[in-house]
């Protein structure tokens, strides 16, 4: 009899479950039904002042978005939007409560209360940048895969022309290239990291083509490289990479930049920023405890692979030259070797006119 009333009961719970949680199931408001009406160009909104907005999403671009990839469904974020009632000109409420990013972002929020873009929508600036601002609404990107001009062009430089302020900072346009902001302003931890491109044609070289060269996958691809099987690239190692690709016509280069490691605290933007040049120009950089390779994916993803810090202090990634922090020991070596021939071309050329004095004094008698 205990056995049988086990099995009553929980066919009871399942039977619960099922008339709970079942339609709640099929009345979940699926992507599709949205895109629907939102996947369409031509939808917009007017406004009282005459105006149009656009609704239109796009689906390709949101697929490939950090929520799309993610399946993150659009009432994930539009909370307020629990069924579709077709039986109204607009299915679901209007206007559609503001997205709090916070629900699932909590930290990111945290860091942001305490950035100067915060402080200055609490000052009433309207225009001080929101979460949208920077990351878009519906396409909201992988960053892993932007270079530092890249994210520049995504968030900064909307609002700001670092040109026209840094007159402390010598060598703008190389700072810029290759140092993220967030480093500076955002106080945060980061990294250096290594790309492969074509000096050439000044574009780089996606990471499927690479690892094609090799023959391999992003999975496989330190193991091709990593002779010594120490986890991590080395010079010699990196050398490899360049010669095949160049091989094989590529034309290969390494691209150095300074990045943010990807946490919280690279939102808590400062207007004040380090300003003490060692920070960076220096052996012992926090920048250059890690550094790594990486290697793009069509996703926006990457691959990273670590790499020997000793290896920044070589011809192979010369084009990465950090004054004071990355020296060239060969270049070191070659400059000491002018250096002192210089010195002993000239002093031995006055030691010569020295010992032979009495020599050309006799020739002028």
């Amino acid at each position: 009899m205990k056995g049988q009333r086990w099995k009553w009961l929980l066919v009871a719970w399942m039977s619960l479950s099922l008339i709970f949680i079942f339609p709640l199931y099929l009345h979940a408001v699926e992507n599709s039904e949205c895109l629907d009406c939102h996947g369409d160009p031509e939808m917009v909104k007017e406004l009282p002042n005459g105006k149009t907005i656009s609704l239109y999403v796009n689906p390709k671009k949101f697929e490939a978005s950090v929520h799309g990839q993610n399946g993150i469904a659009c009432t994930d974020c539009h909370s307020d939007i629990e069924e579709l009632n077709y039986e109204k000109e607009v299915p679901h409420p209007v206007p559609v409560a503001s997205v709090d990013c916070t629900d699932c972002h909590d930290e990111e929020g945290t860091a942001y209360e305490e950035s100067v873009h915060a402080k200055a929508r609490a000052k009433g600036i309207k225009d001080a940048p929101t979460c949208a601002t920077c990351h878009q609404y519906h396409y909201t990107p992988y960053l892993a895969a932007y270079t530092v001009r890249e994210k520049e062009d995504l968030f900064c430089l909307k609002c700001h022309n670092p040109m026209l302020s840094h007159k402390w900072l010598t060598q703008k346009d190389t700072h810029f290239a290759h140092v993220d902001c967030s480093l500076c302003h955002a106080k945060t931890k980061g990294m250096t990291n290594l790309r492969l491109y074509n000096p050439l044609t000044m574009k780089f070289i996606p990471g499927g083509e690479i690892v094609k060269a090799f023959g391999t996958s992003y999975e496989g691809f330190l193991g091709v490289l990593d002779a010594n099987k120490n986890r991590q690239l080395e010079n010699e190692e990196l050398n490899a990479i360049t010669d095949k690709l160049n091989r094989k016509g590529f034309n290969a280069a390494f691209y150095g930049e300074m990045v943010a490691e990807s946490a919280p605290e690279v939102h808590k933007i400062s207007k004040d920023a380090i300003r003490k040049c060692n920070t960076c120009h220096s052996p012992q950089s926090p920048y250059l405890r890690s550094v790594n390779l990486i290697l793009t994916k069509s996703n926006g993803k990457v691959s990273s692979y670590k790499v020997e810090k000793a290896a920044l202090s070589s011809f192979t990634t010369s084009k990465f030259y950090l004054l004071n922090a990355t020296k060239v020991k060969w270049v070191d070596i070659i400059g000491f070797i002018l250096i002192l021939g210089g010195v002993c071309f000239a002093g031995g050329h006055f030691f010569i006119r020295i010992i032979t004095i009495p020599i050309r004094r006799k020739r002028e008698g």
